[in-house]
């Protein structure tokens, strides 16, 4: 009973996996489609210093150079926007260089959540159906943990310098580099899959040490 309650759970969580992997490639293939596609959205995140009279978006408004006196205007007395912030602005009519710059941004990370998730759902696969507590499982979660830091540093990299390639598109004098997405959670999901392939690979240790003992 104890046995078939831990197989659904097994068997549950690797849907689960294989349902992200899938979700994550079809969001894979929409962003990209969808950058070839002329006028689709672009959004750059850009510090509230460089919206200034001196670095203003190419292209806005006169009026409206200082996004820091507009955005003030909006909210109450007490409540200032702060100047070390970031604002959303859009490309009304981005070229296929920006569309393309904006793709970099997003779906490195999406094939790299739908290779953990594969390698997840595998790995979830094997232990329902053999012993979960091995060497192998112990090893195939190391990997996956340097897979998660290694290519989502990459991916973070890859993502700062688009954005910054971007910025310098939108904005009159130079770019920004502007830290988003963010690296914490790659390096904090790896801790998390490594300390788990730790703790197998001693779970295994010691048991072999037990049998040799008995």
């Amino acid at each position: 009973m104890e046995e078939q309650k831990w197989g659904n759970w097994l068997r549950g969580l690797a849907a689960i996996a294989t349902f992200v992997q899938i979700a994550a490639v079809c969001v894979a293939v929409a962003v990209l489609v969808i950058a070839f596609i002329p006028k689709s959205p672009v959004a750059v995140e850009l510090p509230t210093s460089m919206l200034s009279s001196a670095g203003s978006p190419a292209g806005a408004p006169s009026g409206s150079s200082d996004a820091s006196a507009a955005l003030s205007g909006k909210v109450v007395p007490g409540v200032e926007i702060d100047p070390e912030g970031t604002v959303m602005v859009r490309v009304t009519d981005p070229s296929l260089v920006q569309r393309l710059l904006y793709l970099v941004t997003i779906l490195p990370g999406l094939l790299l959540i739908a290779e953990i998730a594969r390698r997840l759902a595998g790995l979830l696969r094997i232990a329902r159906e053999q012993d979960p507590f091995s060497s192998r499982t112990a090893k195939d979660l190391t990997v996956v943990a340097k897979i998660t830091a290694f290519g989502g540093a990459g991916a973070w990299a890859v993502a700062i310098v688009a954005l910054w390639v971007l910025s310098t598109t939108v904005l009159r004098d130079g770019g920004a580099f502007v830290s988003s997405p963010p690296l914490l959670p790659w390096v904090f999901v790896a801790f998390i899959l490594a300390g788990f392939g730790q703790l197998i690979a001693r779970g295994v240790a010691m048991r072999t040490e037990l049998d040799a003992v008995i």
